[in-house]
């Protein structure tokens, strides 16, 4: 069951009639805040309440909270209702800005409890976060970072999710609220969505065109082939039955055989190959499918059964499609009136057409060139990096020889195999030891040799010419696999050799051929579709063609004269199949059985109600008719033929119970209960109870409700010993005072007040003078003058008021009261100021409230029926009944 909680007191909870919202929904996604909206009538009891960037907003499912958050506006529409739109916590991170800073050898979470740690020194408590699990890593683990002016929550988007993937999720736990950045979903629910079971509706982002039946998995290329000009490579015909494919039998009955090649290089054995490819046909090939689903939360109809919620991994399984997979749930929206309708999708990728493919390209095109660092900034990360590198070596062996220098990982030439050697020709490095290749080197001519030179920081006649077939060569497989894979584009193979301006004028002209490429893609993609060998002539011929067959469809006249045909058909064929529905004189018509002699009708429906039968015999039916002489009133009806012995509502206590048991019955005569309606559970009436015309309980404008008579009510065995409810011998007004005219005798038992502290606000120390009121008072002996009773000692209530004024209350007749709990209170005060006088050791102790006053309206708005007298009462105006007969 849904709840609403703003500031700790409940708004929504469909248990209290008063604390309903209306259109409560909330939309919640991965990596953004989420966001909930909802009216508040203006009966609402908490109308109020709700403050605009203040309030706190929280959504509980049972025991687990979904959702939390802030209103960002608030609108007041022409029925006075108020329209809140809220955002999730992570829009806090929106509240606080990182200022200029550089980062290095930075751990991801480093990094990110270096951005909380600013955003909570420039927030208050309330809008605070503490890191909490950091799953996701750099594969250097050493992030090298700029903040700039933005907020935090666009610093972790673009430097942490943009950069190295993963999910940032907030996680109230015990009082903190923690922020996680997790690479992967962390829970598996344990309840699966069936297709054909609890699956609403499924709308998918993949074509079923694109799922294979059946797969080819091949592995790593073997030495010999049977083809010479052709590499060959592992199957698994060895391990399979002779087959080298793998088929889902299912998938292909609905489907078809759709077969696809997977190769996986890696892959040394048949049986870990064969293990690859069912995983790949039943798990892998849907690895970028999302989907929109409605589905039924079984978790409503069995509490044990897990809930679905964000961050889950959910199991689908699609018998037909050949689909057993965990998708992660990126997104739900929540319907908090109407459960039915939640929305969930499952899958965070999604695949794109041709067209998509092409814009995209275009764009990461342009923020490629946009983001290409300027030189300066690369040199200066180049010189943060060497400065990094050169402190960071600790170990090494400087040799000098009578010709040179050297300085290896070990102390002998003839094994090092990392090698410095400095002499009179130049300065050169080999990692393939003493004798090897030494690829970068300053000769003694200046020629410079290097396999990393960044752009710009040397002149080009100063590259050694093989050094410069190599760059050549390098650029040129950059721009061909730019060219052959629109995904692998980008300037990094690029941007060592180039400054900005060439590697604008180089992507301008490849965006020109990749989209020439495109189109003809396209082209042969479309015609391939359309018919292989079909010209463009062709085709329309062929669409004028479907146009003619569309306007050979029936008109309106054909069609009902058809449908008028075909009715008695219909009817005779319906009557043939269904064996306890006919149709018959113009009715739906249900029996016990099927058709037989035996078969007796249970019901049937026709123009003036529903008709119901019990053994052959009419029982009555629920129709629309009216009361006699009075056609103005119109309503549902019930009614019982005069065979009819009693109408009954009846549940089973027990799923396993075999047999009804009556809650609320009308019984015709003697013959199973009292004649008249019978409850044998509580009954609640909620407005007003009449048992006569003049008689009953009514509630009256001042949310009292009373019980009256025209006559007074009496309760007992005779009319001298009874309790007589009238105006002046019990009365209950709406204070809750009670009169008693005799001795109240409790028996042993006591009278209780409320006094828990978490009722109470603005404790502190009283200032009344006990002794002061208690020396104050008159005592006096006296008679009373209606019983004539005599009594010893006594207060005065008139006297009372001159001396302390709060323990003496008028009622409404005019007469006063003595508040004789309050005045205990003062006899208290007075014996322990007596005791401080006398200096008799006594220490009062102090007390301090422990208690906040979040936590004070928590407790009472949880409070009980007990404390009905916190909460507002209902109050419904009263019913007139008419005073004529009815027939």
């Amino acid at each position: 069951m849904y709840r609403v909680l703003c500031d700790g007191l409940p708004i929504f909870d469909l248990r209290n009639e008063s604390l309903v919202l209306l259109d409560a929904s909330a939309a919640l996604e991965v990596n953004t805040p989420g966001s909930f909206e909802f009216k508040m009538p203006p009966v609402h009891p908490q109308y109020d309440l709700p403050q605009r960037m203040r309030s706190c907003v929280e959504i509980w499912h049972d025991d687990e909270q979904i959702f939390a958050g802030r209103p960002t506006s608030d609108k007041t529409d022409f029925y006075n209702r108020k329209l809140f739109k809220c955002e999730g916590q992570l829009a806090y991170l929106n509240d606080s800005i990182q200022r200029p800073h550089e980062f290095h050898d930075m751990t991801v979470r480093g990094y990110l409890e270096y951005l909380i740690e600013v955003h909570n020194s420039q927030v208050d408590e309330s809008r605070r976060f503490e890191v909490g699990i950091v799953t996701v890593i750099d594969k250097n683990d050493s992030l090298f970072r700029y903040t700039n002016y933005n907020s935090t929550w666009k610093e972790i988007k673009e430097d942490l999710i943009d950069d190295l993937g993963g999910y940032i999720r907030v996680r109230n736990h015990n009082g903190h609220r923690y922020i996680d950045y997790i690479a992967e979903f962390d829970n598996l629910c344990n309840q699966t969505i069936q297709f054909g079971e609890n699956l609403l509706d499924c709308s998918r982002n993949v074509d079923l065109t694109d799922i294979a039946t059946a797969v080819i998995p091949l592995g790593a290329r073997l030495e010999e082939s049977d083809i010479a000009a052709l590499e060959k490579r592992l199957t698994i015909e060895s391990v399979n039955n002779g087959l080298d494919y793998i088929v889902n039998a299912e998938a292909v009955a609905k489907y078809g055989f759709i077969v696809k090649t997977v190769i996986w290089d890696d892959v040394t054995t048949p049986e870990a190959l064969k293990r690859k490819g069912e995983r790949w046909l039943t798990d892998e090939q849907f690895e970028n499918m999302v989907l929109e689903v409605k589905a039924v939360d079984l978790h409503y109809t069995d509490e044990q059964i897990e809930q679905f919620k964000l961050f889950d991994l959910v199991p689908v399984h699609s018998t037909p499609h050949g689909l057993n997979r965990n998708f992660p749930l990126s997104k739900m929206t929540i319907n908090l009136n109407n459960p039915s309708a939640n929305t969930i999708t499952l899958g965070t990728t999604v695949k794109t057409s041709l067209t998509s493919k092409i814009s995209e390209m275009q764009s990461s095109f342009k923020k490629a060139v946009e983001t290409i660092p300027v030189p300066s900034s690369i040199v200066q990360q180049a010189v943060s990096e060497a400065t990094a590198l050169i402190t960071a070596a600790t170990h090494g062996h400087v040799v000098t020889t009578a010709e040179e220098q050297l300085i290896m990982d070990t102390n002998d030439k003839n094994t090092a195999k990392r090698v410095w050697r400095w002499n009179l020709n130049g300065f050169g490095y080999s990692s393939t030891g003493y004798n090897g290749t030494y690829k970068s080197a300053i000769t003694m001519d200046g020629w410079i040799v290097g396999e990393r030179i960044a752009a710009n920081s040397i002149s080009g006649d100063k590259l050694d010419i093989t050094y410069k077939t190599s760059v050549t060569k390098e650029i040129a497989d950059a721009e061909e696999a730019a060219r052959s894979d629109s995904q692998d584009y980008t300037d990094g193979k690029l941007k060592n050799y180039y400054t900005k301006s060439q590697v604008e004028t180089s992507i301008k002209t490849l965006e020109t051929s990749v989209l020439l490429s495109a189109k003809e893609t396209a082209e042969q993609y479309v015609d391939g579709k359309l018919k292989n060998y079909s010209t463009s002539a062709q085709i329309k011929v062929k669409t004028d063609s479907i146009e003619s067959e569309v306007k050979k469809k029936l008109n309106s006249s054909d069609l009902a004269t058809k449908i008028q045909q075909n009715a008695t058909a219909v009817k005779i064929a319906w009557n043939n199949i269904s064996k306890y529905i006919q149709f018959e004189y113009g009715e739906l018509r249900i029996y016990d059985s099927a058709v037989t002699a035996s078969q007796k009708m249970v019901s049937k429906f026709n123009y003036n109600g529903s008709h119901f039968y019990r053994d052959g015999v009419y029982i009555g039916k629920i129709g629309t008719n009216s009361f006699s002489n009075m056609p103005e009133y119109r309503g549902l009806v019930f009614d019982l033929d005069y065979q009819a012995q009693y109408m009954a509502w009846s549940t089973k206590n027990t799923s396993s119970d075999s047999a009804y048991c009556v809650r609320l019955a009308w019984y015709k005569d003697n013959t199973i209960g009292k004649k008249g309606f019978n409850f044998s559970d509580y009954v609640y009436v909620f407005g007003n109870l009449r048992f006569s015309d003049d008689a009953g309980f009514y509630t009256y404008t001042d949310k009292s409700i009373k019980l009256w008579s025209d006559s007074g009510v009496k309760i007992g065995s005779s009319n001298t010993n009874c309790c007589e409810f009238t105006g002046d011998s019990f009365s209950i007004w709406n204070n809750i005072t009670i009169d008693f005219w005799s001795t109240l005798n409790l028996h042993g038992w006591g009278y209780t007040n409320d006094s828990d502290a978490r009722m109470k606000r603005n404790i502190e120390e009283t200032a009344v003078d006990g002794l002061g009121v208690i020396n104050g008072i008159d005592l006096k002996s006296f008679d009373w003058v209606q019983s004539g009773n005599h009594e010893k000692i006594g207060i005065v209530a008139q006297q009372l008021l001159e001396v302390a004024p709060e323990l003496v209350e008028t009622c409404s007749d005019g007469h006063l009261q003595l508040k004789t709990d309050k005045l205990v209170y003062y006899c208290i005060k007075g014996i322990q100021e007596m005791c401080a006088k006398l200096n008799m050791g006594y220490q009062v102790p102090v007390w301090s409230d422990p208690y906040t006053l979040l936590d004070k309206k928590t407790f009472c708005a949880k409070l009980g029926s007990g404390k009905a007298k916190e909460a507002t009462p209902y109050y419904e105006p009263p019913i007139t009944l008419p005073n004529r007969k009815r027939g």
